[in-house]
């Protein structure tokens, strides 16, 4: 029986590879658009070119003959984080760099945040402030802004762990007057747990580890991430701080390139953060992940287009991230529509030869992920993952599809328990 399936389909796929040969070039390229379009532009040429780069570059050897060692401020926001803020706490404590203060921000916490925080404070190892109400985390970072001294301000999420030599390399971009922010590289700590974070695992280092490089190398890097991001003190007094928003990290990081500075990439900055486990509350991030995109690209920031008042790379990058993250987005709908009322009888022959073309192109990806990765042996597992990266990448674009919808017909956010329904409110200019 399986035996028959099997010749049955192989038969079926010749002769659907002897009826596509048989059309013109543009046809054939019409019938796979999405494999050549969507990912193999943006990822995968992208990521070999800074792989091949990665080969000429030389370790720097011997201290520096001036040391840069400007001071730091990490602030931590937290809201009922528990243990996990205790392992955060001890593993920024034990960071090599020699000139940081740590300052936590307890949002209003309704568990022992305070009890586990207090040996931390009578020790002298950290600063703990406290709102009196639940404000949101923007609202946690601009109170325990004002209690900061450091040239350089650190954000780190409460439930991450950070690599010993950290701080000392997300400041290093700095040394550069151009550059006003950095963004760390953020990995899956629990990738082992599920299947979903083991994807997400992949996908991060792909995007970030990766991906997070070429964009700083042309300057189109737009985001330095809420779990690891750095920022120059002069442009937060500059921008007033975080507004109460969604994805306060990308809004940060976009008003700090309208000032003109530079985001950077700084690959050696781990920090470790749990990643969802379930599929639900995974679906549920991005659809709150991607609705930042239109609220702050396309809405709040969209003057960044005007390339007479900001830098040309913005309005690339902002092109790109239409193209890319919007356009094709909606036109893949109909892609797949088109093929099964035109072409029904090649559908599962298309589908059969996208998944294998991304299967092929992922595990290349992950092998350039593992070969790049401080952990290489830990991320090397990413290549087997490949095989099910296709059906990974179409439920995150249903999440996109979804993010998109609610946020044109802008359904209230308030529905999400993320952020406090009350500052929500307050904040009406871009809804």
């Amino acid at each position: 029986m399986i035996q028959d399936f099997f010749a049955n389909f192989f038969e079926y796929l010749q002769f659907c590879a002897e009826d596509v040969l048989s059309r013109s070039p543009i046809a054939i390229f019409f019938l796979f658009a999405p494999a050549l379009l969507f990912d193999t532009a943006r990822y995968y040429v992208t990521n070999t070119i800074i792989f091949a780069l990665s080969l000429f570059e030389k370790e720097s050897s011997g201290e520096e003959a001036v040391p840069y060692l400007p001071s730091v401020s990490v602030i931590i926001p937290a809201r009922n984080e528990g243990e996990r803020l205790r392992f955060t706490l001890d593993t920024i404590l034990e960071n090599s760099y020699p000139n940081f203060k740590v300052i936590v921000s307890d949002d209003s916490s309704e568990d022992d945040t305070l009890q586990l925080c207090k040996p931390y404070v009578d020790k002298g190892l950290i600063t703990y402030v406290r709102t009196s109400v639940r404000s949101g985390k923007p609202a946690a970072l601009n109170y325990a802004f004002k209690f900061s001294k450091g040239e350089i301000i650190i954000y780190f999420d409460g439930d991450i762990a950070v690599d010993r030599d950290a701080i000392a390399e997300a400041v290093k971009p700095f040394k550069d007057p151009r550059v006003g922010a950095v963004s760390g590289n953020v990995k899956a700590r629990n990738d082992r747990k599920t299947l979903a974070t083991r994807l997400q695992a992949a996908e991060y280092g792909m995007t970030i580890a990766v991906g997070r490089r070429w964009l700083a190398l042309v300057d189109r890097l737009q985001i330095a991430s809420g779990a690891f991001g750095c920022f120059r003190r002069e442009i937060l007094i500059d921008i007033k701080g975080a507004d109460p928003e969604y994805g306060e990290d990308l809004d940060l990081t976009l008003k700090a390139r309208k000032l003109g500075f530079k985001v950077a990439f700084a690959p050696k900055a781990i920090a470790m953060t749990d990643v969802p486990e379930a599929w639900a509350r995974l679906f549920s991030q991005r659809v709150r992940w991607d609705r930042c995109y239109i609220r702050l690209n396309l809405r709040k920031h969209r003057d960044m287009f005007d390339f007479h008042v900001f830098k040309w790379q913005d309005f690339i990058a902002g092109l790109e991230d239409i193209l890319f993250n919007l356009v094709l987005l909606l036109v893949f709908p109909v892609y797949v529509v088109f093929i099964l009322v035109f072409v029904p009888q090649l559908f599962l022959f298309i589908l059969t030869v996208t998944y294998l073309f991304y299967t092929v192109m992922n595990a290349g990806q992950f092998a350039i992920v593992a070969l790049l990765s401080e952990r290489p042996g830990r991320d090397a597992i990413f290549i087997l993952y490949a095989p099910l990266f296709f059906m990974y990448s179409l439920f995150l674009k249903a999440a996109r599809i979804l993010a998109y919808f609610l946020e044109f017909i802008r359904s209230d956010f308030m529905k999400d328990g993320f952020f406090p329904k009350k500052i929500w409110r307050n904040m009406q200019e871009y809804r």
